[in-house]
């Protein structure tokens, strides 16, 4: 009898060590991971049928898979079935449901681009690789301490207006095409975080962190960007996505392929049965799969 080969399902795209990687999982929850540096030639047959990604559980370092393998939309950027979302630990600490665990979070502020900052909250055993996660440009730590007063000082600094807690996708992107240089970065992201240490009350009991900029404007390769390029907006069933990966920043890959460089969001992958493919001789390609005629960085208003 012929063994059948394992069906491994994509999760999404995730930093660990300062290396962006493709989440896979198989029917039995245990999950791998394949580098995606810049250079990775990537070549995927998706199979047939979307399912809900389940849920990640960090203690067990194992995904529950969904009970229902509730289908997911095509076109859908979450990858999670209304049940899972509501149970999964990452979606309750994101929503302020969750309760103090007694581990030590980290308090960030974000840059993303001339005008843009972000305050969030990580567990700091998570490290940098949570700021990757989120295409921050640069950061700097603002405190660390026990969650519930990491949760207040976060609320506070959003309170004040000087730098809210969500950031949509596409005003990041929009801001890749007109970085200032590094040393403009560093001066802009000191002075926010000036303005929020001198502004916002802080909560009794966590202590203040000095500011030191963390640029990774390098680490994700945007230095390398196309003059222009266009954006995956649909993936269908068997298509074939390939191409070879010149840089990457939060969920994103920028591959180059046969038809010129391509933005493609991997949440869109998610859930999606992989098959690996190898490059044909004709190069690499698109197959079957939808995306925007319009020019990134070009013709940036057709696609923000």
């Amino acid at each position: 009898m012929t063994e059948q080969p394992t069906v491994w399902r994509a999760t999404g795209l995730y930093w660990a060590n300062q290396t962006p990687r493709l989440g896979l999982v198989d029917p039995a929850g245990t999950e791998r991971t394949q580098p995606l540096p810049p250079g990775t030639e990537l070549g995927y047959r998706l199979g047939d049928q979307r399912h809900c990604i389940g849920i990640w559980l960090a203690h067990d370092q194992r995904r529950r898979p969904c009970p229902f393998r509730h289908p997911i939309s095509p076109g859908a950027t979450r990858a999670q079935c209304q049940a899972c979302s509501a149970a999964d630990p990452g979606q309750l600490l994101a929503r302020t449901a969750a309760v103090d665990d007694g581990r030590t979070y980290a308090l960030y502020l974000a840059w993303f681009g001339t005008g843009l900052t972000k305050v969030g909250l990580t567990a700091s055993e998570r490290g940098t690789d949570r700021l990757a996660d989120q295409a921050a440009l640069a950061f700097t730590w603002l405190a660390h301490g026990p969650l519930p007063a990491v949760r207040a000082a976060e609320q506070a600094i959003s309170a004040s207006g000087l730098a809210p807690e969500r950031r949509q996708r596409r005003t990041k992107l929009a801001a890749w095409w007109q970085l200032p240089d590094h040393t403009q970065r560093q001066q802009q992201l000191a002075t926010a975080y000036q303005r929020i240490i001198e502004a916002v009350p802080w909560p009794a009991g966590l202590g203040q962190t000095p500011c030191q900029v963390v640029d990774q404007v390098d680490l994700f390769g945007l230095h390398a960007l196309p003059g222009s390029c266009q954006e995956l907006t649909g993936l269908n069933p068997g298509c074939i996505l390939r191409g070879t990966v010149r840089c990457a920043a939060g969920g994103d890959l920028l591959l180059d392929t046969i038809s010129g460089p391509l933005l493609a969001d991997t949440r869109l992958l998610a859930g999606w049965p992989l098959w690996p493919t190898t490059a044909s001789s004709t190069g690499l390609e698109l197959r079957d799969c939808d995306y925007a005629r319009s020019n990134h960085g070009a013709d940036q208003t057709a696609l923000f």
